[in-house]
């Protein structure tokens, strides 16, 4: 049954990802649910990946493709707390994913080099002050307050 609710809960989530944003933004969700997948199918795991979707609704509504950072560092601060807080290093790297896909996307939608230079910079602050949080705040609560946290750092970081 938690199989079933985690496939659903996934479904779910990708077909609004796509309606929302199309493929390339889809493939983000698509690795964050693979790595929550490695913890087992625990469909309440997947909660705090949903609130990204804001993201991807402001982006649609407002015309602004600027809102999918925020959406792509959501996904990458809850992908990186998936590893055991004693595992710093598998917790950037875990996030380093999603950062590395969303940054290949930019580069396919032809982001000039200082764009990507900007958003790369921005990435690595963002994820690494998510797994610093988590180190500190390793509780429930935390697991929903560092992505949301994450993403607004990142959408402050629109201004550079």
């Amino acid at each position: 049954m938690r199989a079933a609710a985690f496939i659903a809960v996934e479904l779910a989530f990708l077909a609004l990802a796509h309606l929302l944003g199309g493929p390339a933004w889809t493939v983000l969700g698509v690795i964050a649910f693979v790595a929550q997948a490695t913890g087992g199918l625990r469909p309440a795991a997947l909660a705090t990946l949903v609130p990204a979707l804001a993201w991807a609704v402001a982006a649609k509504t407002t015309g602004n493709r600027e809102l999918y950072f925020p959406f792509a560092m959501h996904l990458a601060a809850v992908t990186a707390a998936i590893p055991p807080t004693t595992h710093r290093l598998g917790s950037l790297v875990a996030g380093a994913a999603v950062v590395a896909t969303f940054l290949a996307i930019r580069w396919l939608q032809a982001a000039t080099p200082r764009v990507l230079a900007v958003e790369a910079v921005a990435a690595a602050v963002v994820l690494v002050a998510a797994v610093m949080a988590r180190e500190r705040f390793a509780d429930a609560a935390g697991r929903w307050w560092i992505p949301a946290a994450a993403s607004l750092l990142a959408y402050a970081c629109l201004a550079l």
